[in-house]
């Protein structure tokens, strides 16, 4: 059934059934909202179906965030058809971070309180809420387990404040809490995976953005892969993406110690490779002197014990901190990078019978690698005059049958962060031939970000920062204009396009505000469209809008 909320130039909604009818009402009469809202008690005793359709950030364990147009729904033929089912509003969030996990019947997502929610797949009703107090920063995901010879249900998360979470999915109970390092800045941005019942998950920190105070004693933190035990949460092993202790490196008067190396964080889901088994994952900059080889790399890891196999690394001497773009740039390194990670995970895929590691990296490059080789470069491409903010940002995707890769440009200037890499920035979609690197199409981003007098536009960039997600004929490509577009996966045509943009009546009474797209994009299963809208952060369009989308009449 769709509740069909048709957006027609942003100012004409058409309402269909009961939800959309109630909305519509709370929004005339507010004095009513609260009885409205409370229609959706009954589903609160709903049973939860926890055969999983979408699970985890990459869409799968290698991140190649391409979906099957049989199990999409959504293609070239109906897309055009795609309206509004029900929208939710995220409470006191101006960024969302989470991506959901999706069942056959619930949606589970979190929000910058530390609400995670399970939604009812067809209302948007909850049927139960967990609060884990602090920001949910990664996709929820789903696993299984067996401990005392029985099977159990989990569903994980990684928080601002550095902490894992496994609660159980039927009844949004906490099964065990765990902080992912022992320092003061630690932070969990990238997603986990699962395999053969251990958990492992990236661990970062908020250290690069400390350092601008010169009374902080940077830098200490590097960042880790955990291995963890489902059960209880319990480290299993833990292995450094730089594997030097911090120490002191510069004595200072007044202010405190320098002291390095430190960083390289994971930002993003791991890789796996069972064949070999192995984890790879991509590391950002060194927050302090001195630089080391495991920075804006990609690192290979041994998935029983943990040990560091091998490491490619792409731009040497990027140690920095944001005290090097201020005044007070007392904690920035001798070395003055740039801040050019690799912010995607790297795709695993297999064309033509050989295995290739892909990788894309903020400075708008893209490499191929052979992970039989140490990591060697097999070609390499650069789309995009990158910079701080992408280049390739958060994810890429492909199409292993075809052998094609889609990449996403972003190229957004971003003067608050210093000086913008030299060239001409090029917001931009692109397909590669997976197996010789070779250019099939490039299609310029849409700019609707100038005024009929050529003037900016107010917090609106026509980069493609967000991870894209991937169907046989469509490339989905979120920008930062507040669009979720439609390309044509032959051709880089844009055939069709929503506005996320301003306000939407919500299914929990309150009124959500769609914005500039960023992070996780958008993930497809039968014949709907679910995508958060509003990004703050780097004076982007903020937003609380999780948005479902249903092609009508399916």
């Amino acid at each position: 059934m769709v509740v069909a909320i048709a957006v027609v130039n942003k100012n004409f909604l058409e309402i269909g059934t009961s939800i959309a009818l109630r909305v519509f009402l709370a929004l005339i009469f507010p004095a009513i909202a609260t009885a409205l809202a409370e229609q959706c008690e009954p589903a609160l005793a709903s049973s939860i179906d926890l055969t999983p359709h979408i699970n985890g950030w990459g869409i799968n364990k290698k991140n190649h965030r391409f979906i099957a147009e049989s199990k999409a729904g959504i293609s070239r033929d109906n897309v055009a058809n795609l309206q509004v089912k029900w929208v939710f509003a995220m409470s006191k969030t101006k960024t969302p971070h989470t991506q959901p996990f999706i069942t056959t019947d619930t949606v589970f997502i979190g929000d910058e309180p530390g609400m995670v929610y399970a939604l009812d797949r067809e209302t948007g009703c909850e049927k139960w809420r967990f609060d884990a107090n602090t920001t949910v920063r990664t996709a929820l995901r789903f696993m299984t387990y067996e401990s005392n010879g029985q099977q159990h249900n989990l569903l994980t998360f990684g928080t601002a404040g550095g902490e894992v979470f496994g609660i159980d999915p039927l009844t949004g109970e906490q099964q065990w809490r765990i902080l992912a390092e022992d320092h003061s800045k630690v932070m969990v941005s990238g997603s986990s995976i699962d395999h053969q019942g251990v958990i492992f998950q990236p661990v970062s920190s908020w250290e690069a953005m400390w350092a601008v105070n010169p009374f902080y004693a940077c830098c200490h933190f590097r960042s880790s892969v955990i291995a963890l035990d489902p059960a209880n949460g319990e480290l299993i092993w833990r292995s450094y993406t730089i594997e030097e202790e911090s120490k002191l490196i510069k004595k200072r008067f007044l202010l405190p110690d320098q002291y390095g190396p430190s960083g390289a964080p994971v930002w993003s889901q791991p890789t796996l490779d069972a064949k070999r088994n192995r984890l790879y994952v991509g590391t950002g900059e060194n927050y302090s002197s001195p630089a080391t080889d495991t920075s804006d790399a990609i690192i290979a890891f041994d998935l029983s014990s943990g040990e560091m196999l091998w490491h490619q690394q792409f731009l040497a001497s990027d140690a920095w901190n944001v005290a090097c773009e201020s005044p007070f740039d007392f904690n920035c390194p001798t070395e003055r990078g740039v801040d050019l990670d690799f912010g995607a995970p790297p795709i695993l895929v297999t064309v033509d019978g050989r295995d290739i590691i892909l990788a894309g990296q903020k400075s708008g490059s893209v490499f191929a690698l052979d992970p039989d080789q140490q990591g060697e470069l097999l070609w390499q491409q650069k789309p995009g005059t990158g910079g701080k903010l992408g280049g390739v940002h958060f994810s890429m995707g492909v199409d292993q049958a075809k052998g094609i890769l889609y990449v996403p440009i972003s190229d957004r200037p971003v003067d608050i962060l210093g000086d913008n890499p030299e060239g001409e920035p090029n917001p931009s979609l692109h397909a590669f031939d997976i197996a010789t690197g070779k250019s099939i199409w490039s299609t310029q981003a849409p700019d609707i970000c100038q005024d009929a007098e050529g003037r900016a536009v107010k917090r609106c960039h026509p980069g493609l920062s967000a991870a894209v997600t991937v169907t046989e004929s469509l490339v989905f490509a979120p920008s930062l204009d507040g669009h979720i577009r439609a390309f044509d996966a032959e051709t880089g045509a844009s055939i069709w396009a929503f506005d996320t943009r301003g306000k939407f009546p919500a299914v929990n009474a309150k009124q959500a505000k769609g914005g500039s797209i960023d992070l996780g994009g958008a993930y497809l299963d039968g014949g709907q469209l679910f995508i958060n809208a509003g990004y703050g952060t780097f004076d982007q369009q903020a937003g609380n809008a999780f948005i479902v989308l249903e092609v009508a009449g399916k």
